[in-house]
């Protein structure tokens, strides 16, 4: 039971993929512009949240030490 589980869950992210790749490669061609004005957007969010993440796990003292 549990291989045929993984089967269709297999099935299901594979198709996921593909209908989400078939969308965004559409809505590149309808709208390329709004496209990449969101995904530039997007990257430079998330490279931001990195960034912060990234700082304010740098900044905290680690356990054990004596400053």
């Amino acid at each position: 039971m549990p291989a045929i589980k993984r089967k269709v869950a297999r099935k299901a992210a594979k198709t996921a993929v593909k209908h989400t790749a078939h969308g965004t490669a559409s809505k590149l061609r309808r709208d390329p512009v709004r496209v990449l004005t969101l995904l530039g957007l997007g990257g430079a969010i998330g490279a931001v949240a990195g960034w912060v993440a990234g700082r304010s796990a740098a900044g905290a003292p680690s356990v054990g030490s004596s400053s």
